[in-house]
């Protein structure tokens, strides 16, 4: 490699390292050098230090027929990260989820869905659209 690319590679490595994983996602897809440095341990650890962005996975449990969810981090530099379910009005149950962090969660109690974000902790109730029709 010539300095020129080493220079591309390096300005390339530096923007990835701030950039969402949206957007590292779609570099690995793209470019196979990028996509072999994004695994990289350093690149990780750089990348979670410069950004707020938390992953990890949501534990689901019942206790007193009352669902507790608890977070787990993956990221050794952010294990006492907390996220909390108070900002929502009910207990709720996470029916569903995406890998962006948004949820489906249903409240037994009202039968109400929501839609929520518990990391920027915004939540969307969604209307109950029963009708006659199945």
């Amino acid at each position: 490699m010539d300095l020129a690319s080493d220079l591309c590679q390096d300005a390339i490595y530096e923007v990835l390292t701030c950039s969402s994983m949206e957007t590292v996602g779609k570099c690995r897809l793209f470019f196979k050098e990028d996509n072999k440095l994004t695994y990289k341990s350093l690149f990780i650890k750089l990348h979670s230090q410069r950004t707020n962005i938390v992953s990890g996975f949501l534990i689901q449990s019942m206790i007193r027929n009352e669902y507790h969810i608890s977070f787990v981090s993956t990221d050794p530099l952010k294990t006492n990260t907390q996220i909390s379910f108070d900002f929502l009005l009910e207990h709720v149950e996470i029916v569903s989820s995406t890998n962006q962090g948004v949820l489906l969660c249903h409240a037994h109690n009202k039968s109400s869905y929501y839609v929520c974000i518990p990391s920027i902790k915004q939540w969307q109730k969604i209307l109950n659209l029963k009708t006659q029709y199945d």
